[in-house]
């Protein structure tokens, strides 16, 4: 994230968790300070994010820009993710956990925007990069050779930490800060699609700070079940829901998955589906009655042929307190909260493709009118719209998992 490794610098403090792996720091990780680098004090650093959660609401400039330039190849040898299965179930298991969740999985030949994987990521810029720490170093996962970077490691331990790396720069210069905005978010649903992934596989998995603990349990080192494919409902014009009526079980779906967050509030609206009332509503309690998806169009920048989100059956509006955050939990509370609320939007996802649904992330919104849309609580601000519905169109799509790991 731009500039935000250097504000989180601070006094020295305890081993982290990768350096009790043995980790060697990696570029743009918070290990990579030196000992040169004065601290900052805690009140001016919880200033400078407040402001720049400020910065990122309704007054923000996207600016249009010349595309970022592809990322560079990173030097050194390539050892294949499935050599990892040499060191055991533990590491066919690791194996198939980063080609499930961080390599392309489909190809969509109408999508301006490719590849496809088991989380999103804004215009597939995918501006986090995943880093094996095992054997005392550190090995950084290419995703389109699906192999890690410099070899592989001679020996897994019981466990193995997942680093995940911030790259907005894979954002278009006009995003300008934004762009921070959307890697937090993106970072929050891949520390989910790994979590959740990893308990698939047989693994033991907890988030721990910029990265995933992965620990070997109940593994077998074979493929796990192949979940449903995860869909932002992009056709050949456009994003735009099927105008048939939304079964009831689709609404359940999406609902018991949705977050508790703390400093979080949440409001789903519902049209067209079976047995519910069109409205706002807290979960499954009616909040206020009314056509609420359709009201969403004045709080969207973008066109109906580009995305129609006056089409969807349901849509989620998450807003949340930035100062509270970070009163709560320190300077790096209301990234934190980015970070949750990219976690909970990841399971909400899922559980949309679960039933059939696509789910699609949307930041390109009149933040202020989206808020007294849904009537946020002062103090909170926009920090997630979802519109979900079954896709109207579906067409051919490159089909890029392992040819092992399909039925």
């Amino acid at each position: 994230m731009t500039g935000s490794d250097a504000r989180a610098a601070g006094p020295a403090k305890a081993p982290s968790a990768d350096e009790r792996l043995g980790a060697r720091p990696v570029d743009g990780q918070p290990g990579g300070a030196t000992a040169a680098e004065a601290p900052v004090p805690a009140g001016a650093r919880a200033a400078e994010e407040l402001a720049a959660a400020y910065r990122h609401g309704p007054e923000r400039t996207i600016a249009p820009g010349p595309p970022p330039p592809p990322p560079p190849l990173e030097p050194g040898p390539r050892a294949a993710l499935r050599s990892l299965a040499e060191r055991g179930a533990f590491g066919a298991a690791l194996a198939h956990l980063l080609t499930d969740v961080a390599t392309p999985l489909r190809w969509e030949p109408w999508n301006p925007y490719n590849d496809h994987r088991a989380y999103p990521s804004a215009r597939s810029a995918f501006a986090v990069d995943v880093v094996l720490v095992a054997d005392g170093r550190s090995w950084p996962l290419d995703p389109v050779r699906r192999a890690l970077v410099g070899g592989a490691p001679e020996r897994l331990g019981p466990c193995a930490r997942l680093d995940l790396v911030r790259r907005p720069e894979r954002f278009s210069a006009g995003y300008g800060e934004f762009a921070d905005v959307l890697v937090e978010l993106e970072l929050g649903h891949l520390l989910a699609a790994l979590a959740d992934h990893a308990a698939r596989l047989g693994l033991r998995a907890r988030v721990a700070g910029d990265g995933v603990v992965v620990c070997s349990d109940r593994e077998t080192g074979a493929p796990a079940p192949r979940p449903p494919a995860r869909s932002s409902g992009f056709g050949p014009r456009g994003v735009a829901a099927d105008p048939r009526p939304l079964p009831a079980a689709a609404w359940h779906a999406v609902v018991a998955a949705l977050p508790r967050l703390a400093h979080v509030r949440h409001r789903l609206a519902a049209r067209d589906v079976e047995g519910v009332p069109d409205g706002w509503y807290d979960a499954d309690r009616p909040v206020e009655p009314g056509p609420a998806v359709a009201r969403l169009r004045d709080a969207f920048r973008h066109p109906p042929d580009t995305v129609d989100v006056g089409s969807a059956n349901l849509a989620l509006v998450i807003t949340g307190d930035p100062a509270a955050a970070v009163a709560d939990t320190g300077p790096d509370g209301y990234r934190a909260l980015l970070r949750a609320v990219g976690s909970a939007a990841q399971r909400v996802c899922a559980a949309a493709a679960g039933a059939g649904l696509f789910c699609r992330p949307l930041r390109g919104v009149h933040d202020e009118r989206l808020e007294a849309l849904v009537r946020a609580p002062a103090g909170h601000t926009l920090l997630y719209l979802l519109v979900a519905g079954r896709p109207r169109v579906t067409g051919f799509t490159y089909d890029l998992t392992p040819l092992e790991g399909r039925p």
